[in-house]
């Protein structure tokens, strides 16, 4: 009886130990949990000429001669019109797509 008694304690133990590894586990894909902090540190500046406006995908020449592909959908806080052959600046994320965009002066 000893036996079966400290088997069961040692069971609900256990399963309480992984109810907080699961929980604790969860939180770091909470809006505004370490997953954003991690996102927004990951946003990178894009500088250079525009090559090429493809729907919503612009081609631009950065300052090494990279061509970088942005993707300017209509949450990107746009400042001005941008077309082929202006100089711009963005802030993108780490997936290409542009945060903000703006003329480079």
């Amino acid at each position: 009886m000893k036996n079966v008694m400290g088997m069961m304690a040692a069971a609900f133990v256990m399963s309480l130990s992984v109810g907080v590894y699961a929980a604790d586990m969860g939180s770091g894909s909470a809006p505004g949990g370490a997953a954003a902090a991690k996102e927004a540190s990951s946003a990178q500046t894009v500088s250079g000429e525009v090559l090429k406006i493809e729907g919503e995908n612009y081609v631009v020449k950065d300052a090494m001669g990279k061509e970088v592909k942005l993707h300017v959908s209509p949450e990107t806080k746009k400042d001005g019109d941008i077309k082929v052959g202006d100089k711009i600046e963005a802030q993108a994320d780490a997936t290409g797509h542009a945060i903000s965009i703006k003329a480079a002066k």
